[in-house]
């Protein structure tokens, strides 16, 4: 008992001390605050009262400093496979990136805690309560809806900025040195329907809900903790957005394990196993999981593009409409220049003009492309372009139907 009454005696001396040596309105380090907060983690939530009272007491800001180096491993190098997918700069950006090391992450998640805290007194002190917070934290300041409180005290209020600002450097630094988990997830779940720009933001955003959720008292990693909520947000996005029509998620985890016991199959016998082989592993039935089975065919649209994205077909064009008469029966005797003349009114009109001057259409002399050029005003390579653009126009199927009974005339 007296033991413990001289420990605290230290303890409130080592604090007395402490604050004599803050300077008011002065800054300190993250790593300043580090021999602060590294203590047991029992007496964590009272250390970080403690030591938020007296650094507020003398108007103290807290600022980045110098790194530590056992806080950072070397930057994580991938394959550089998103080249065609929009996000290869990105993926060189975050390279450049060194990652959070196990002593690191602890630090980080410690720093942000007594951050948050601060923070939290602040905006408590100019009437925000926990859920306004929150959205502050999300999307800054001007989301939320600011008490009459908050406008009363501009001073308070500089101070609830100012301290919020200090999180938002933590926090930026905390998620720089885990990025990388976010490219690892997106590389494991791209090309299955969802685009990969779309993967990473969804993957950032449950990066800063792994931040706000993570308990470093449970000894566990952020990157396992983190890595578990970017591949549960990936899974939900694709379940959710990859089907045109929608199916439960409970059958696209079903899928999943089927999936996975044929790849199995398929490595050690050579072979894919049966319905029923494959329901009695999962305790279910064979037409259960023929019927699982067929819910792997996707919806298609009918206006969706084939041929490519110079084709210009959609999957109606390919499809026989029984209703309507064979093009044969419906064809007219139209003349070849009135016919030609609708083709080309459908045409855009800088189209439809250089194929005129290039091909004499209309009785109008045929013109080199340099001359078409100088009538547009643009380069002969332009008018090329323009030329095989409205050509490829012209092969669409609905326009060449209505030429072909002239071929060979």
């Amino acid at each position: 008992m007296q033991m413990d009454k001289l420990e605290q005696g230290r303890r409130t001396q080592s604090w007395a001390k402490f604050a004599k040596t803050l300077k008011r309105g002065s800054t300190i380090t993250w790593t300043d605050l580090d021999a602060w907060i590294d203590g047991d983690a029992d007496a964590f939530g009272k250390q970080i009262r403690r030591l938020a009272k007296v650094l507020d007491k003398a108007d103290v800001s807290i600022a980045r400093g110098e790194d530590r180096s056992e806080e950072y491993d070397v930057p994580y190098v991938f394959h550089h496979s998103l080249r065609g997918d929009g996000a290869l700069n990105y993926e060189r950006e975050l390279e450049q990136l060194p990652r959070l090391s196990r002593i690191g992450e602890f630090r980080m998640a410690r720093r942000y805690e007594f951050l948050r805290h601060r923070m939290q007194l602040a905006w408590t002190a100019v009437g925000f309560d926990e859920a306004a917070l929150r959205e502050v934290l999300l999307h800054g300041p001007d989301a939320a809806e600011w008490p009459t409180k908050a406008k009363r005290s501009p001073a308070k209020m500089r101070r609830a900025l100012a301290r919020l600002a200090e999180v938002e450097e933590l926090r930026n630094a905390f998620f720089e040195g885990s990025l990388y988990l976010v490219m690892k997830g997106v590389h494991k779940y791209r090309k299955l329907g969802i685009d990969t720009l779309d993967l990473v933001q969804e993957g950032n955003i449950s990066l800063f809900q792994a931040a706000e959720g993570f308990d470093w008292r449970r000894d566990v990693r952020f990157k396992t903790y983190a890595e578990y909520w970017i591949n549960q947000a990936f899974l939900k996005m694709l379940y959710n957005n990859v089907r045109t029509v929608r199916v439960p998620v409970w059958v696209q985890k079903t899928l999943k394990k089927i999936k996975d016991l044929q790849a199995e199959a398929v490595h050690r016998t050579g072979r894919e196993l049966s319905p029923s082989e494959v329901g009695k592993q999962l305790d279910m039935s064979a037409d259960k999981v023929e019927a699982l089975l067929k819910t792997q065919r996707y919806a298609v649209s009918l206006d969706a593009e084939v041929g490519g994205e110079d084709g210009g077909a959609t999957v109606s064009d390919l499809l026989v409409d029984s209703s309507v008469r064979p093009v044969h029966e419906q064809v007219v005797d139209v003349a070849l220049p009135e016919r030609l003349a609708e083709v080309l009114d459908s045409l855009p009109e800088r189209e439809r003009t250089i194929l005129e001057l290039r091909f004499g259409l209309g009785g109008k002399e045929p013109r080199t492309l340099f001359e078409v050029g100088e009538i547009l005003g643009v380069s002969a390579e332009r008018v090329r372009q323009l030329q095989e653009a409205a050509i490829r126009r012209l092969k669409l199927p609905k326009t060449r139907e209505r030429l072909s009974q002239f071929v060979g005339a």
